[in-house]
């Protein structure tokens, strides 16, 4: 936890007392919380969240008490190996969604014996500058272009039509070339083309209309 920040760094609390880091630039980032549906769903299923507003969901992935709500992704706080939260990256949300698909698909055949869901570590991955990556892949730690390399073959390698591969790379490739970064700011509130409440308020007032 961060007690102070100045001109000269900042101090922070840690097990052992505060420390005090020396640096001229310092960054902050305010972490990331869920979206409105998940604190929705979290409110209408009374389900425990954490901080960030994540659903605490059973072994199976789905809400307590509600056997046919599964909450994947960012929004779910599933425990991991050592009862450690599972991170909110790519490669979770795509072997829980593989689970809960599988899932719903046996319960529609009558099948109730589901095994609980198990999180296969395949390694991170990071880009850290122009061809410069870093990697942790099954232990083996691996950094510079061969990593930039792996990391952008295994991303244009999980998109799934074959015109947006070869789109992304073209796009990838003028980007480094060239060393043009386009930004990409949000600096306002996104829209969005659902709210839950609303509906909700709006399908009662039909009704006692009708």
């Amino acid at each position: 936890m961060v007690k102070d920040i100045d001109r000269e760094g900042l101090t922070i609390q840690t097990h052992d007392g505060t420390q005090r880091l020396n640096a001229r630039t310092v960054i902050w980032a305010g972490g990331v919380t869920v979206s409105p549906l998940g604190r929705t769903v979290a409110k209408r299923t009374n389900a425990e969240t954490d901080r960030g507003g994540r659903i605490k969901v059973n072994s199976d992935l789905t809400v307590p008490n509600y056997p046919d709500i599964y909450v994947i992704g960012d929004l779910a706080l599933a425990q991991g190996p050592g009862d450690k939260p599972l991170p909110g990256v790519a490669q979770v949300a795509m072997q829980q969604g593989t689970y809960a698909a599988k899932a719903i698909v046996r319960k529609l055949a009558g099948e109730t014996e589901i095994k609980p869901f198990k999180y296969f570590d395949k390694g991170d991955m990071a880009v850290i500058g122009r061809w410069s990556a870093v990697a942790n892949i099954f232990g083996a730690h691996i950094s510079g272009f061969f990593a930039w390399i792996i990391w952008a073959f295994i991303h244009l390698m999980y998109l799934v039509q074959f015109q947006s591969r070869i789109l992304v790379f073209i796009q990838w490739a003028i980007q480094d070339l060239t060393f043009n970064r386009g930004a990409r700011l949000i600096t306002g509130p996104a829209a969005t083309d659902f709210n839950f409440d609303k509906e909700i308020a709006s399908s009662h007032k039909d009704t006692r209309a009708a």
